[in-house]
């Protein structure tokens, strides 16, 4: 059973949504996840443990706290966020990104082939061209990213791109 970090700094916390919002996240966006919830609780484990490597704006409010967040002296869009809450950018940037992360165990971007741009019908001959670099990116560049957006040091946004 997962951890959930809701703001009041809960020790051991793994992650900052569950599996039943992880399966309500996933069925919204059409996005596929594993159908068992120790395969769903491990997805967002590893979201998580993803997100602690950003640079997110801020500090944390405790030393000790097992997760990124909460975080003291955060501004997104010219208001200072509660310190003793999770954004909701930040529980669904962890949900996209458990999903992107699912989907990368499925299909790694190392792997997928762009369009195909040379066909020879006999004998049968196909050549790919290079997949396109947003394909490609690892899944921590992708919607997940658009969640997290504001909320990170302009810094790490550099550090996130990767062609």
């Amino acid at each position: 059973m997962l951890i959930i970090e809701n703001g009041t700094i809960v020790a051991g916390a793994e992650s900052f949504a569950t599996a039943a919002e992880l399966v309500a996240y996933a069925a919204n966006f059409g996005r596929v996840i594993p159908a068992d919830i120790p395969s769903q609780e491990a997805l967002l484990r590893r979201a998580a443990l993803q997100m602690d490597a950003l640079n997110w704006k801020g500090r944390a409010v405790n030393r000790d706290q097992a997760l990124a967040w909460p975080r003291f002296n955060v501004c997104r869009n010219g208001w200072v966020l509660p310190s003793n809450t999770i954004p909701a950018q930040i529980k669904a940037g962890q949900m996209a990104l458990a999903t992107e992360i699912h989907a990368d165990d499925l299909s790694p971007p190392e792997q997928r082939l762009g369009a195909i741009s040379r066909e020879k019908v006999g004998p049968l001959e196909t050549e790919y061209s290079t997949a396109s670099p947003i394909i490609s990116k690892p899944a921590a560049v992708r919607q997940s990213y658009a969640q997290f957006s504001g909320l990170l040091q302009s810094s790490s946004q550099v550090s996130l791109s990767r062609s």
